[in-house]
């Protein structure tokens, strides 16, 4: 009897393996539940209160995840709206794509028609549309969840994308890592829906925003392709589908080498070109961490929900193993470089809270009791985030509210400049509307470190510390006939300047003769990186040369002092 069943249980498992092939998979990896219940009453009213918790963040407090968001985007996009902004050197030669600087580009010029192209109104403006794209997360994680695992799952998981405190903390954030993660839970919303419902619309979906995903952040092709492979074999339209995708993939193309003026794919072929002539000649530069140090920095953020999810669901492969499939290539992809940082694998979150939605929903079924606990636990966990009171948190990123803030993993700043950020900010918003600003000189911070042009908008010369040194120096008749204002973070006695105004640390200071002309710049768009000129050079000798000075060119090159 026991050999024959042996023997049964062989066949059934042949059997099976039969009849599993890759028509199948989709069906297997999604198992849709193909439930026809009416979206929840309360799906709108959830979203209008995550909303409402992402902008109060936002609007109340001006902190910085990385300095990136600030020069590498917003300052971009402020450069291609207005014409003044700083050019980093990955943006001279054009080894990042310009899909977000446009977008911010094009809010802001919208702005700008309605008359409120100052930073008075477009910072927060800017913040507040954020945080409505980052209301694509909950959203996509509840059509997923309840298709995926049952309406209470979705349901569960849609709570817990809109009240996450990194959901809700970081929706304001400009990174493509957090509009890229909005994209992918679309996409997988879409994915689970009917077949029949709106065929070309659905196809069109599913094939450009994987694409478009990639195309924010290169490093998440991998998973887009993975996408793309499920998509296709779900799909009753694969030649369509295949079209699109083509289609897709030419139009990205074609957009970077229009916005760059260059080649087709212009800033993705640079940035393969240059990475590992970068990484190697810049190599002592980079914190480089273990391979194991996302998993760290997981368990640190979520008290160790996020892992004790994980570890959860290995116990039903089956139910939880297309997420798992997806967390597992999000982290490898990551975890080969030695430079990591927790924004880049920002994905993971929803993707563990939509398996902890569906393991509290199986708790309420089994145990009420269990059910209570957890979200009891999710709430301290998250409401403990916000209010900053998570173990370990400061080493993760910078407080929310612009308090006293300590080293963050990624960010390597001196302490001084960090606390001072926000108190930087209102100054920065103060000289934006200041009169007789005509020329501005930020002492002690490099420009990576200050507001820039975002914040301080007007078309003047502006200096940070190691350039005003080159260009301007010690001299009085020189500091007078260059600024018109001095920030700094310290107290300072300059002749001929007064105090004008003080925010925390930071000192505004002004010209006692106000009606000084300044000498003015050809171009308000200064240059950064000259370091890495020679890295650049190195990867293509076609490349051309950085330009000298900062790029800052005078009008009067003759005029001595």
């Amino acid at each position: 009897m026991g050999k024959r069943t042996r023997r049964g249980r062989r066949r059934d498992r042949r059997e099976r393996a039969r009849a599993l092939n890759w028509r199948s998979l989709p069906d297997i990896l999604l198992h849709p539940q193909g439930t026809d219940v009416p979206v929840w009453k309360y799906f709108v009213p959830v979203l209008v209160l995550a909303f409402a918790a992402r902008a109060a963040i936002a609007l109340y407090s001006d902190f910085l995840l990385h300095a990136d968001e600030l020069y590498q985007i917003l300052e971009q996009g402020h450069r291609l709206a207005f014409g003044n902004g700083l050019v980093p050197w990955e943006y001279f030669y054009g080894v990042r794509p310009l899909l977000l600087p446009l977008v911010i580009a094009g809010m802001l010029m919208v702005f700008d028609v309605f008359g409120l192209g100052q930073p008075v109104w477009y910072v927060d403006g800017v913040k507040l549309l954020f945080c409505a794209i980052s209301l694509l997360i909950p959203a996509g994680m509840y059509f997923f969840a309840r298709q995926h695992f049952g309406e209470t799952s979705g349901r569960i998981a849609l709570l817990v994308g809109a009240f996450w405190y990194e959901l809700v903390g970081f929706a304001h954030k400009p990174l493509a890592e957090f509009v890229a993660t909005g994209l992918l839970l679309v996409a997988l919303a879409v994915c689970m829906r009917p077949s029949s419902d709106k065929i070309r619309t659905k196809i069109w979906l599913l094939a450009f925003l994987p694409v478009l995903l990639a195309a924010l952040r290169i490093q998440y092709a991998p998973i887009a392709f993975m996408l793309l492979g499920l998509f296709f074999l779900r799909t009753e339209k694969k030649m369509a589908f295949g079209m699109v995708v083509v289609a897709s993939v030419i139009v990205v193309g074609v957009f970077d080498a229009v916005t760059w003026s260059g080649e087709l794919f212009h800033s993705y072929i640079s940035y393969f070109r240059y990475q590992n002539t970068y990484q190697t000649l810049v190599a002592s530069n980079i914190t480089n961490h273990p391979g194991y140090q996302y998993l760290i920095w997981l368990a640190i953020a979520s008290v160790g929900l996020g892992l004790l999810c994980v570890v959860l669901a290995l116990r039903d492969v089956r139910r939880y193993g297309f997420l798992l499939a997806l967390l597992v290539a999000l982290l490898i992809l990551h975890s080969v470089p030695g430079h990591k940082e927790y924004r880049y694998i920002f994905l993971t979150i929803p993707l563990c809270l939509m398996i902890g939605a569906d393991i509290l929903a199986q708790f309420a079924m089994r145990a009420s009791r269990k059910s209570l606990c957890a979200a009891v636990v999710f709430v301290v966990v998250s409401v403990g985030g916000i209010l900053e009171r998570l173990p370990y948190q400061d080493r993760m990123y910078l407080a929310f509210f612009g308090q006293k803030s300590h080293k963050v993993g990624f960010i390597d700043k001196q302490n001084l400049v960090i606390d001072a950020w926000p108190h930087l900010f209102d100054a920065y918003r103060y000289l934006a509307q200041a009169p007789d600003v005509v020329g501005v000189w930020q002492l002690g911070i490099p420009y990576v470190s200050t507001p820039g042009y975002y914040y301080l908008h007007q078309k003047v010369p502006f200096y940070d510390h190691e350039t005003g040194m080159e260009h301007i120096g010690t001299n009085l008749n020189k500091i007078l006939a260059s600024v018109s204002h001095i920030v700094s973070l310290q107290d300072n006695s300059i002749p001929a300047y007064v105090l004008e105004k003080k925010f925390g640390p930071v000192r505004i200071y002004c010209r006692e003769q106000k009606d000084l002309a300044v000498r003015q710049w050809e171009h308000y768009t200064p240059v950064f990186g000259e370091d890495l000129a020679q890295v650049m050079l190195r990867a293509n000798s076609d490349a051309r040369p950085f330009p000298p000075n900062a790029g800052i060119r005078f009008v009067d090159e003759d005029r001595r002092f």
